[in-house]
Order: structure tokens, then sequence, then C-alpha cells
């Protein structure tokens, strides 16, 4: 890539090796140039760096104790029951990508910040995330809470990896040396994308910094989101105030509403979706859902963990199929021996797990999509290498929120299939089209027919 020695990596004992046995020679993520023009993300804990990301990820990894995730089970289901009343309107058709993001980032936003965007309350379900300059809230004023979650958008959808980016981040691509100087220069010229680019990320920082400092200064702290639990571990001394000052607990806080909202929303509508394009995956996830209990009945954690094998497999199969992040990037820290190559300090090391997910020596037909390959009694399964399946990434750098994730994702399709059924609307394209940035997306969104089941 330019100047930029990279190599990929698309062989599950070769992950291994990198991300688990020699990760002390590779522990960092290299910077994609998308991130290299956005300082506010790359001060999160998906970015940093060598002692500061160790120290981060330990204070961090408390927050997602089981006895503390479980905690959280009330919260989502109310989120969840709100979203779900956008659904009443029988045989309609919706956006339900919308749907799904308004939802992944209210739920985020209570555990991440403490507070409620409202976003899934009740709306025309055809109605965009990107109009919600109506949200109420009880704690904020309503065109704050507006420009905030715009601001979010808007920052995320630029993270782009193709031709519709920033002209600094496609130079980034090519010749990354060449990045910033040409950054530093068009963010001053109106009407350029990095001009814009910047523009909006000085104002998300600016709101962030505004909502830390108001945190800070409330020194009755009793809520149990990610900022309070950050900032009370900050001030009990528990870790530096060097490692998390401001700037730093700012962008980890907004890291955690980005990745737990993005990604979320994404795979809940390919689930979705996948499963309305297949009845028999269907009939089977009813019948387990069904027998669970009575529609009131809300699964605990622990139900959610031993009680629904089939949606395991659901939910696997879906993140395989669609890969919500297809490349993990990493980067030599000092010179190290890979696959019998010798790497040279500072080369990007990218673990290709889209291609992994779609090898038919692990995955037999691999565009079909068939829940039954992961269960533990499948021959498949059985033969199949460990890491052949890594969508959260592999080894301590692995995706430090996927409990939270998946047990919103189990909550979520369990209500909704107790209500629920879907099939794809007509204005569906075929085949999906898909938008590549730092996470996958839909490019025109999800559109389904809801259903509502009769008992």
């Amino acid at each position: 890539m330019g100047r930029q020695p990279l190599i990929l990596v698309a062989d599950p004992e070769l992950c291994k090796e990198v991300g688990i046995k020699k990760f002390k020679d590779i522990p960092n993520r290299s910077i994609p140039s998308p991130i290299s023009a956005s300082p506010l993300h790359q001060k999160g804990l998906f970015f940093t760096r060598d002692s500061r990301w160790s120290t981060m990820r330990n204070t961090i990894l408390s927050v997602y104790q089981p006895s503390h995730l479980a905690s959280l089970v009330p919260m989502m289901q109310s989120f969840i029951e709100s979203a779900t009343e956008n659904l009443d309107t029988p045989n309609e058709d919706m956006i339900f990508s919308d749907l799904s993001l308004r939802l992944a980032t209210d739920v985020i936003g209570e555990a991440a910040f403490g507070v409620n965007f409202g976003l899934s309350k009740p709306h025309s379900v055809c109605e965009s995330i990107k109009s919600v300059s109506s949200v109420k809230n009880g704690d904020d004023d309503d065109d704050e809470v507006s420009d905030f979650i715009n601001q979010h958008i808007y920052s995320t959808t630029q993270l782009k990896m193709d031709l519709s980016g920033s002209f600094s981040i496609i130079l980034g691509l090519l010749a990354p040396i060449l990045q910033e100087p040409f950054r530093q220069i068009l963010k001053r010229i109106p009407g350029t994308m990095d001009r814009k680019i910047e523009s909006i990320n000085e104002k998300l920082s600016g709101r962030l910094d505004e909502i830390v400092k108001r945190r800070m200064e409330d020194k009755n702290r009793t809520s149990k989101n990610f900022l309070s639990l950050i900032l009370n571990a900050r001030e009990s001394k528990l870790v530096s105030e060097n490692v998390f000052s401001p700037e730093y607990i700012s962008a980890v806080t907004y890291e955690h509403l980005l990745a737990g909202s993005a990604t979320t929303a994404f795979t809940l509508s390919s689930i979705v979706y996948l499963v309305a394009g297949h009845l028999e995956v269907e009939k089977k996830l009813l019948q387990e859902i069904d027998e669970f209990g009575p529609s009131d009945k809300i699964p605990t954690a622990q139900d959610l963990h031993d009680s629904f094998p089939y949606l395991d497999q659901v939910i696997k199969e879906a993140m395989r199929f669609y890969t919500v992040s297809p490349l993990v990037a990493r980067e030599t820290s000092n010179e190290v021996e890979i696959g019998g190559y010798l790497l040279p300090k500072g080369t990007w090391v990218w673990l290709a797990i889209g291609v992994l997910a779609k090898d038919p020596r692990n995955f037999p037909d691999p565009e079909k999509f068939k829940p039954e390959r992961f269960d533990p009694k499948c021959e498949e399964m059985k033969l199949r290498h460990p890491y052949a399946f890594i969508p959260f990434g592999i080894g301590p750098r692995a995706c430090i929120g996927q409990k939270f994730s998946l047990q919103e994702l189990k909550l979520t399709l369990i209500h909704l299939y107790r209500k629920y059924v879907f099939r794809h609307s007509l204005n569906m394209e075929k085949p999906v089209e898909m938008e590549y940035g730092m996470v996958l997306n839909f490019k025109h969104g999800v559109k389904l027919r809801v259903i509502r089941r009769t008992q």
C-alpha cells in the first residue's frame, strides 16, 4: 500500500499466530487512513496503543462483568418494547435498518452516557434516523440531542474505505505518508470534504467534552453507566488521571456509542433480513422462542446463555454470512516471523476474517445460509478450525463489548419474534448492495414487511 508494507492473512492458524501466539510483537492496531483523519477516533480504546491501551482495557473490563451485564437486562428490555411499538401497523413496509439503528443508539446511549436519546420511541417507521429534530428528552434540550446525533451519524458515515471519502483519506489509501500534509491543507479550504469532516469532528469533540465536564462536576454520580464508572475509577485513583484524561474519556465513551450502535444495528438487520428469506429457519426459531414460556416472560441473562441454542446458531451464521468488520488490522511493533516470513517493524498485518468466513474448506456451501453449521453436534462444526470464525476479532484485542452486543441482540430478537414475522419488501433490491466503510452496511437499508403473528 504505497510505501507501507502490508500483508493479508486469510488462514485460521496464521490468524491465531498473529492474534495470540505473537501478540507481544503485534500488540497494536494499524491506523487506516479514515481514522488518521480523525483524532477523536484515534483516542478510543480501539486504536490506543501499548501501555495506555492495556491500562484502559483493564479498567473497562470491569464494566463488562457478568453481574453488570445482567443488571442491564431491564433497561435493554424497556427500549426494545418501546421500539417495537413502531411495528404495530400491520402488513406495512418499513426500513427496518433505521429502526435497528435507533434502538441500538438508545441502548448504548443509556449504557455509555446515562442519556436517553429517545430515538426508539414510536415514530413513523419509515422516518430516517437523520430526522431527529423532534426527539424528546427529559434531561436535555431537544436541539442539543438532535445536533449531537446528527454529528454522530455524519462522523460515522464518513469513515469510508472507498473513493467516496475525502481526498486526503483516498490519498492515505494509496500513499499514507502524504495523507496528513494534504489533510492539513485541505481542511482549510471551504467546500472540501476534509473541511466538512474537520468541522463536524470539532463540534462532536466539543459536545463530548461538555458532557464529560458536566459529569465530572457531578459528585453524586449514582448511575452505573460507562462514563460514570470510568470517572469514579479515575477519582478513586484506581487508574492514572494521565491515562484517562478528559479528552481520552470523551473519546472512549464516544467509541462505545459508535461501536455499540453501528455494529449491533447492522447485525440485527442482517439477521432479520436473512431469516425473512429462509422460512425453514424461521419455523425452527419461532418454535424455540415459543417453547421458552409466555410472551411476557422476560429472559434473564442466564436464560439467554442457556435456553436459546438455535438462536445462537442463527446469530453466528448471520455474522458469518455478513461479516460486519471484514478486516482486523494489526501492526508489528518488532521484527517478527509469521508463517515462515520475517516481517519488519511497522508492517501492517490485516486478518481477512471476511474471507475466512466464506472459505469452503471450513464452511461448505458458504453462500448458503445454514445456522445448523454452528450446532456443536454437527460434523462440519467438529471439523472446523477453531479460528475460522472470529467475528469479534481474536486475542486480547478482541471486541471488549461482544457479550453486551449479544445480550442486546438476543433480547431484541426474542421480543420481535414473539409478536411478528417479516418478509422482504418488494422495494428491497436484489441482490442486496453493500457499502464498505469501517464497518459493513446495507447501502439502501433493509426494507421489510411486518406481519403480526396470530397465536
